[in-house]
């Protein structure tokens, strides 16, 4: 490509790329310096979160069930929708929120659809109690899901940021400082949340362990005005 573009390799700064080992060994074959993607690294740092937890895999095997229950009925989908209105207060018109199913390769369709569950919370009780679903989710699972959502939202918020159009590499130093911040923090939550955060906070120093002396990200946080203070 290089080459098709009349690109001299001196000209090459930095080219970013996926963390397969593949990309990476063909950019040292290169002599190229070279970034992994960010946004994957995340992705494996909450899949472990995820999987570190049997009641939260559990929780969410249960999910993707419940989900994939009405995407492929649309009576049941229309039913779930017309509880939603049913159970609106007087005046309030909000429109029920289309269920989302997750997708292994992209941790945060984890994180919408469980945010698309708890949003529907009652009217799916309220179906629950008169259809036969494929998997429910119990009282303790829904408490589960709530605080899941609480931890994985700083995740949320980075990925986007992240994967923005005007993200720059100065923003990846800053980004896991506040990570590792936030998932230290203790907040008296149960211990399976409180192991699920300490996978995360073990994840995201080993996998960005060496971002501080990538000199790369040192330099673009330094020259960063708005890291300056």
């Amino acid at each position: 490509m290089l080459n098709n573009w009349e690109i001299h390799l001196k000209k090459v700064h930095v080219i970013l790329r996926d963390k397969a080992s593949n990309m990476k060994a063909a950019m040292e074959d290169m002599a190229v310096p070279s970034l992994g993607c960010f946004a994957h690294t995340l992705q494996l740092v909450v899949h472990e979160g995820l999987m570190s937890q049997h009641s939260v895999s559990d929780a969410l095997a249960n999910s993707r069930k419940i989900v994939a229950h009405f995407k492929h009925s649309q009576l049941a989908q229309s039913h779930l929708e017309d509880l939603h209105r049913e159970m609106q207060g007087a005046g309030t018109t909000t429109t029920p929120a289309r269920l989302v199913q997750d997708v292994q390769t992209r941790w945060n369709s984890s994180f919408y659809m469980i945010k698309s569950l708890l949003t529907e919370k009652r009217p799916l009780c309220a179906y629950a109690a008169d259809h036969n679903l494929p998997a429910t989710l119990s009282a303790n699972e829904w408490g589960l899901l709530e605080k899941t959502v609480t931890v994985l939202e700083p995740f949320e918020e980075l990925t986007r940021k992240i994967s923005s159009a005007t993200s720059t590499a100065a923003d990846v130093i800053p980004a896991v400082t506040v990570l590792k911040r936030l998932l230290a923090e203790e907040n008296g939550t149960d211990s399976g949340i409180k192991t699920m955060k300490s996978t995360l906070l073990q994840a995201v120093s080993r996998r960005f362990s060496s971002i501080e002396s990538e000199s790369l990200y040192a330099v673009a946080t330094l020259l960063d005005a708005r890291y300056k203070d």
